[in-house]
């Protein structure tokens, strides 16, 4: 026995059994499971895998030991654990972590891709009629016996454009070994890797052999034309591959017409509209085959008959229309899902909405004055939804840049506004603190890696290119809640027409899942018969009624910004005069700010955490807030106090 080598699981595994010959960043061995006297066993320590180009054979460290000791996974376990002293569960937790990082796998080295290919081959003697130029073309191998006779194909996973591994099936349809280095990860699409700049169609299929026979009949069709071949693709693993499409959104999105064609029975048409819900469904077109598959029809001839069905796509159309018992099999569903909870400093608006917005879709309006707090309420709200939400949320910031929005996020969380120091250099210092850099870790993107948030900072002021930036966030990163600051900023230039079909997106979105947080501005507020300002009203909204109209909570907020009370004049009224499903009514006690610490208290709590002050009410350089037509939740302390500091004598 070679004895343990490295620091790897595969090389402390392997080398324990064999001798192991050091070549660059791998390794090299005698296979013990066929007769050969010329090294041909790879061991990639970078992939914690070990394959053949001898006999075939391959995995990580637990499929080493069951081929070569013959025992089950369970025993090969044990046996890895005296071999190298790690514990059973420690070898789990590295495959497992393994697993975690599929995203991002790690690429084949170049000398194991040569040495693989030339082990196999691109010849597959027109396996299932398809040329080997198609074959070399997608990077497809095709491993014969003595015979000439298909023992397994190889097809090429790619992650940004690096080749990470082989999914192997094994004549005629097995899945289940012989795969080489990282598989099965979501990645891209099989065969996108080929097309890179995008054009007029591109065509998703079920399988990488209707790839390769679709991508055939195309291009032969195409051979006496001027143009370039259709892009064909498919799913690295099967027709359920909604959640692959979503994750290359992007890539799809650069062509005109993205054209499904899936297989022809009860599985791939559901399939095809599932897929069809996650791409832009303006450009989505579902064919359907004569035959079963492109695969099928290219070995009966029809290569024809599948050109044209391929041009005959249909636009996807949704009915939109369901069946009673559908809505009623929903009504659990909907009742028990999760709600998006607000901050506790909230608690009593929360209260109002039955414990937060609904997280199945609603359109929220939050409503003020310039420089009423609008931004920071919608900020405490969103960094708390970074933590505490059921979605991801997604907020486009049409006043800040991504670098103030980001400022301001990390105020919220260090309790210290950074953009109060004087020289920004000392601000840097501060970020840069051991103690703050601890405070600020896994603050941006959560333990695994994956963003708290999303940012959709660029912009060129137009409505479809907003529309579009929003379902691009949904559809590949799941993220649903939008906060749009301020929306009427966005809007007010566009004329009522634009406005109404804005909205009406919002309320056709919000059937799909999307909660939007619609910051407005309001009108200049008018004066009373005294010449005071008066707070405004849901109704001073600018832009089209559409906005109050269609939303399912308005929230208002006013405060009286020239108060020579500072308790006062940083004390925000909430008013909600609608709350589908909710309570309506001014919210007691309201909201206090404290500018130092850029923190939002519950004005009534913060007070009852305060024995220092003393307050004085009935003071009489102080104005009252005017009474609401609201019905109270109920409302105290809304007198402009005078504050007193108890001191000890």
């Amino acid at each position: 026995m070679g004895g343990c080598v490295g620091e790897s699981l595969i090389e402390k595994v392997v080398g324990y059994y064999l001798e192991l010959i050091p070549t660059g960043d791998e390794y090299k061995a005698i296979c013990p499971f066929h007769n050969e006297k010329t090294p041909s066993l790879s061991i990639v320590p970078s992939k914690e895998m070990f394959y053949c180009f001898g006999c075939g054979a391959g995995g990580d460290s637990i499929d080493f030991v069951k081929k070569k000791e013959g025992v089950d996974f369970k025993e090969a376990l044990q046996i890895i654990e005296k071999i190298t002293g790690i514990s059973s569960d420690e070898v789990m937790k590295s495959k497992e972590g393994k697993a975690t990082i599929k995203s991002k796998p790690v690429p084949l080295p170049n000398e194991f891709i040569k040495e693989f290919i030339k082990s196999v081959g691109y010849t597959s003697n027109g396996y299932r009629g398809i040329r080997d130029d198609i074959n070399k073309f997608f990077g497809h191998l095709t491993k014969l016996n003595d015979k000439g006779e298909v023992v397994a194909r190889y097809y090429p996973e790619t992650t940004d454009g690096k080749l990470t591994g082989y999914t192997c099936r094994n004549h005629p349809k097995d899945f289940s070994y012989g795969h080489v280095g990282t598989v099965g990860s979501s990645g891209e699409m099989s065969g996108q890797v080929k097309f890179k700049t995008g054009g007029k169609y591109v065509l998703l299929v079920g399988g990488q052999e209707d790839k390769a026979a679709a991508y055939q009949m195309l291009l032969d069709s195409m051979k006496d034309q001027d143009f370039n071949a259709i892009p064909v693709v498919s799913p690295n693993k099967g027709e359920n591959c909604s959640k692959q499409v979503a994750e290359n959104y992007d890539w799809f999105n650069m062509y005109d017409n993205i054209i499904i064609g899936l297989d022809n029975d009860k599985a791939g048409r559901e399939a095809a509209l599932k897929v069809a819900e996650v791409l832009p469904k303006e450009k989505v077109k579902i064919a359907t085959w004569s035959g079963k598959d492109p695969n099928q029809m290219l070995e009966s001839g029809k290569q024809k008959q599948f050109v044209r069905d391929f041009y005959n796509a249909k636009d996807f159309i949704n009915s939109g229309i369901a069946a009673a018992t559908d809505a009623v099999d929903g009504i659990d569903s909907f009742l028990t899902a999760p709600k998006i909870p607000l901050p506790p400093q909230m608690h009593r608006i929360q209260d109002a909405g039955r414990g937060g917005f609904r997280s199945t879709g609603a359109i929220v309006n939050i409503i003020g004055d310039t420089s009423i707090g609008k931004s920071f309420f919608s900020d405490t709200l969103f960094y708390y939804w970074m933590f505490n939400s059921p979605i991801v949320p997604t907020i486009i910031s049409l006043e800040r840049t991504k670098e103030e929005l980001a400022i301001d996020i990390e105020s919220l969380h260090l309790k210290k506004n950074l953009m109060w120091f004087k020289d920004g250099s000392e601000a840097v210092n501060y970020r840069h603190r051991d103690d703050v850099r601890s405070l600020l870790e896994n603050l941006h993107c959560n333990e695994d890696g994956k963003p708290r948030y999303f940012i959709i900072d660029e912009r060129d002021g137009k409505c479809e290119t907003l529309k579009q930036q929003m379902m691009r966030a949904a559809i590949k990163y799941g993220s649903k809640l939008f906060i749009l600051d301020p929306l009427t900023d966005f809007l007010r230039s566009m004329g009522t027409d634009v406005q109404e079909d804005f909205m009406m997106w919002q309320k056709q979105q919000k059937k799909n899942g999307f909660v939007f947080i619609n910051i407005l501005h309001t009108r200049k507020p008018p004066t009373d018969k005294d010449g005071k300002v008066r707070f405004v009203t849901e109704y001073d909204a600018l832009g089209t009624g559409s906005f109050i109209q269609s939303a399912d909570v308005n929230i208002v907020l006013n405060r009286d910004k020239m108060s020579p009370c500072p308790i006062t004049r940083n004390t925000t009224i909430v008013d909600i005069p609608k709350w589908r499903g909710g309570v309506t009514g001014r919210i007691e006690g309201g909201l206090y700010y404290d500018s130092e610490t850029r923190q939002q208290y519950d004005k009534l709590d913060w007070l009852n955490s305060r024995p220092d002050l003393n307050v004085v009410s009935n003071n009489p350089l102080a104005q009252e807030a005017p009474e609401s037509s609201l019905p109270m939740i109920p409302i105290e302390l809304y007198e402009d106090d005078e504050v007193y500091f108890n001191t000890p004598d």
